[in-house]
Order: structure tokens, then sequence, then C-alpha cells
């Protein structure tokens, strides 16, 4: 009953994050986006209490975690212009160290998984960058920094699948759905406000299935 009470209010606050973010983004917009974020480390750690401790759901925990701050700081970006590019530099690193975890909470379930994941990644890369350029995407300085970010969404993403597939694992199959969702955030521009809501929606719902993957461990 609790987790359904914690999956509804998130998604409430989610969505009153996403109708306020539309209007203006201000205090109230942060406030929200945090208080969503609360809910989906609060049911990680719900989960990890019910399932009992375990390497794998602390690590998700951890990603789950960065993910808040993340979103704290992007979301602070807006309250200054000063300030605009540190709170941006911060958030994405705090993202980057979340994919990390969440690696390394992917490999704590199926070691092996890296070996294979390493190919496919490689070649999911070389597709993203063929696309990016197709789409004369320009990051500027930030380039190298933005191929080491997709690359590590998109190994995450090649290591739960692999995982899933080796150890026929429920929790890595729910995680690859997850990491499918944030592979999706990592392409092209927020260029309408209708497409953003639809991106912080598909990040909350990614968010929320990885946190439940602790169940099934």
């Amino acid at each position: 009953m609790l987790e359904i009470l914690l999956i509804s209010a998130g998604a409430v606050l989610e969505t009153l994050f996403i109708m306020r973010s539309y209007k203006r983004r201000d205090a109230s917009s942060v406030v929200l986006k945090t208080m969503a974020s609360v809910v989906f480390v609060l049911l990680g750690l719900l989960e990890l209490r019910r399932m009992g401790p375990s390497l794998y759901g602390w690590y998700v925990v951890a990603g789950l975690t960065l993910g808040m701050l993340g979103d704290l700081l992007l979301a602070l970006r807006f309250l200054s212009e000063k300030l605009h590019r540190l709170f941006f530099a911060a958030g994405s690193v705090s993202f980057f160290l979340g994919h990390i975890v969440y690696i390394l909470a992917i490999l704590a379930l199926c070691p092996a998984a890296w070996l294979y994941a390493i190919p496919i990644a490689v070649v999911a890369l070389g597709a993203a960058c063929f696309y990016a350029y197709a789409k004369e995407v320009r990051a500027g300085k930030i380039t190298l920094l933005g191929v080491l970010y997709i690359g590590g969404v998109l190994f995450m993403t090649a290591c739960a699948a692999t995982g899933a597939f080796i150890e026929s694992n429920r929790a890595l199959f729910l995680f690859f759905v997850g990491d499918n969702m944030l592979v999706v955030l990592s392409f092209g521009k927020n260029d309408s406000p209708y497409r953003n809501a639809v991106l912080h929606v598909l990040y909350y719902m990614a968010q929320i299935f990885i946190a439940l993957t602790i169940k099934f461990v």
C-alpha cells in the first residue's frame, strides 16, 4: 500500500512540476521537482528495507540519490544566470556518477555482463555519433563530455540487457526497460514544451522502474 502511495505521490508532484515549469522556472518548480525526486529515493529505501540489505540494493539507492541531486542542481540553474553553467556542470556530473553506480549494481548481479556489453555499447555509440552528425548537433567545447556521458548511458543499457539475458533475471530486465527510457533522454534537443514534458515523464518512470528492481533481487 505504501509503495502505491509513494508512486502516486511522485506522479502527482512530477505532473505539477511539468505544469509549473511550462509557465516559468522559479523556486516553486525547483521545490516540486526535488520533492518528486525524493519520492523515488524513498521508494528505493522502502524496497531495500522490505527485501533486506544487499549490495545491489545499496548501489541502486545510491544511484537514485545521485539522480535526485542531479535533478536539484539542474533545476537550480534556471534561478541564476551567473551560476547557470556551474549548476549545469554539477548536475551533469551527478547524473554521470549515478550511471556509474547503476553499472556497478548490474555487475553485482551479473559480473560477466561487461564483457558482452562493451562491443554492443561501442556500436551503439558509433550509431549515436552518426545520428548527431546527421542532425547537425553541435555541442562545442563540451562535445567530448557529451560523448562520454552518452557512452556511459549506452554501456549501462548494454550491461542490463546482457545481464538480463545471461542470468534470466527479472530485476535486470526491469532495469533494462528503465534504461531505455534514459537513453531516449540522451538524444536530441528539448525543442518544444510538449517534448520536454514527455522526456520528464519518461525520466521519472525510469527511476521508478529502477527503484522497483530491488524487490526482484
